[in-house]
């Protein structure tokens, strides 16, 4: 991972070659990332530069051994921690750890180092559970500290989504926080750094992820994947920011949740209410990450429609996508833009308190069925 794989960041990455170059790497960091965003690259980015044996002008060389091995994520001295849970191959629960997940990660990685939570939980087939780093993790963390570092340097765990931490793993981690061992680097990678303990939190140093401009990402697709810039500039403006969200249509991945957004919507609109049971109990079945993401993602679309149906704003679309978007964008107006807003961010509140989620998505969709009428009725009246 070097800097022209990163796209903007570069405040960041200056800091990060600085301390390298100075040796004045602290032995904990938090880096507090945006969804969809380039964190984990940044990690990545960071221990690369701090790995590297020739670097040039600061950046990785790329081809001595260290960065090789970096590369490829097999250095021996750079340990990955990572949500997991069991699926058909790991169903013990000691066996519940990163390294049982390894090849996945780094197969999935190699591919495309800007995942989402959601893809990860796919790519190893857990996507109707919530991954976590538990009670394993800790006791493989153990037997990896006990080890001296094989290249003599430094040693590295990354951890990426932090927040996914239980007690008992996060307790393991605050003690080696309070008491560092000399060239242990801890990188935590969060995009909700609220939900760790305020303990390690008072223990990190904290950087943050900057937003990504628009013209940044459009530069970063044209030349990842040589496309035209009129089609990068497109993908970067739906994108907004989200990276992951970019690689995706960059790759013609069709977004499962916006398909699952209409047919909620059909039903609505329709007063579907047998229909929207019946939704509502295949939506309790999903993960609580995945239900959490379903509503993120509506609530990006409402946006969007309030925007092109109301602020008269153009979005760039082609195909089906653009003709949901111009039939659906009159009915999200000043009469039920802030209401969907409220109910959604209340549903995801409800879901992460472990309210039962048949009877929260039910209530959900009543709801939602007045607002998509109150919005008809502003579009009658107009």
């Amino acid at each position: 991972m070097t800097e022209k794989d990163i796209p903007g960041q570069s405040e960041l990455k200056n800091v990060f070659r600085q301390m390298v170059n100075e040796q004045r790497v602290p032995h904990a960091m938090l880096l507090h990332g945006n969804e969809g965003g380039s964190s984990l690259a940044l990690a990545l980015y960071l221990v690369q530069c701090l790995m590297c044996e020739n670097p040039q002008g600061g950046d990785p060389c790329e081809e001595c051994p260290e960065c090789t091995k970096t590369q490829s994520f097999v250095h021996p001295d750079v340990h990955y921690i990572f949500p997991v849970n069991g699926n058909k191959t790991v169903k013990k629960p000691e066996h519940r750890h990163s390294d049982s997940f390894m090849t996945e990660w780094r197969e999935t990685l190699s591919e495309n180092p800007y995942l989402s939570l959601i893809e990860w939980c796919q790519a190893i087939d857990i996507e109707n559970k919530q991954g976590f780093i538990g009670e394993a993790e800790s006791a493989a963390l153990r037997k990896k500290l006990a080890l001296r570092s094989f290249e003599g340097g430094y040693r590295v765990f990354i951890i990426w989504h932090a927040d996914k931490m239980n007690d008992s793993f996060a307790n393991k981690i605050l003690k080696n926080l309070e008491e560092p061992t000399e060239k242990t680097l801890f990188v935590l990678v969060s995009e909700n750094p609220s939900k760790l303990l305020p303990t390690i939190i008072s223990r990190v140093q904290i950087f943050r992820e900057d937003h990504l401009e628009e013209e940044d990402l459009c530069q970063f697709l044209a030349q990842r994947a040589e496309i035209s810039e009129a089609e990068a500039r497109n993908i970067a403006f739906r994108a907004e920011g989200n990276i992951a969200h970019a690689m995706k249509e960059l790759n013609h991945a069709d977004d499962p949740w916006l398909e699952e957004f209409k047919s909620w919507m059909r039903m609505a609109y329709s007063r579907d209410v047998a229909g929207l049971y019946r939704w509502s109990e295949k939506m309790a079945r999903r993960s609580r990450d995945s239900q959490k993401q379903f509503c993120s993602s509506a609530l990006k679309v409402l946006d969007r429609c309030y925007r092109m149906g109301w602020m008269q704003i153009s979005i760039p679309m082609e195909g089906e996508e653009a003709k949901f978007f111009k039939d659906f964008s009159p009915f999200i107006n000043t009469a039920n833009i802030a209401g969907f807003l409220d109910l959604l961010e209340e549903t995801s509140f409800h879901i992460e308190r472990n309210v039962n989620e048949k009877i929260v998505w039910f209530d959900t969709s009543i709801s939602a069925i007045r607002m998509i009428h109150a919005g008809k009725k502003s579009v009658a009246t107009a």
